[in-house]
């Protein structure tokens, strides 16, 4: 198959969400076309593994993306959300912070900052970690005043007011553990 026409394929198994079937047309561009692969198959094929909470073989992906492109966004962005989900958030941040500073409109690195902070909170009732969780939770709230189905979403009231009010919610948020807290 010409490698166009598997990157139409790619592309609708994305679009469908189909991740399974999407990652299977990336291998087979893969094996019948390495020559000729672009950092944003390779990207594709890293949102795959990711989608699919492969975050190892996403990783790999993404810092092979990161070779040929060191400043790519969203490679960062998928790549710290993979080392976040792996349980290493020291490389996370690390990573985070780099997306942060190229992109100061990027939300999803303060989201997952704000998750860290609240874990920190939950675990050892540190005031520091909430002043940290609730700052990363106005960057958000900033940033994204509109995504849907985010907790803090309600563009008629203000950041305190929404922040305030998330934290009212989950005023038990000391005793969560760190799978409650990523469904918040």
């Amino acid at each position: 198959m010409k490698i166009d026409d598997l990157r139409l394929v790619i592309n609708t198994h994305l679009d469908k969400e189909e991740y399974r079937d999407a990652l299977e047309t990336c291998t087979m561009l893969a094996a019948e076309h390495a020559s000729e692969m672009t950092s944003d198959d390779v990207f594709k094929k890293g949102l795959c593994h990711l989608r699919l909470d492969e975050d190892a073989e996403a990783v790999k992906c993404f810092n092979k993306t990161l070779e040929e492109e060191p400043d790519n966004v969203m490679a960062l962005t998928n790549m710290g959300t993979c080392l976040y989900n792996m349980g290493k958030t020291d490389e996370a941040f690390k990573v985070f912070s780099r997306v942060i500073k190229q992109n100061k409109s990027a939300f999803p690195p303060w989201y997952f900052i704000s998750l860290h902070y609240m874990k920190v909170f939950s675990d050892t009732g540190n005031q520091e970690a909430m002043e940290k969780m609730v700052n990363a939770l106005r960057q958000v709230v900033s940033l994204a005043p509109d995504v849907g189905g985010f907790p803090l979403h309600d563009p008629n009231k203000d950041v305190d007011y929404r922040i305030e009010t998330f934290l009212a919610v989950h005023s038990d948020i000391r005793e969560m553990s760190a799978e409650e807290l990523t469904t918040l």
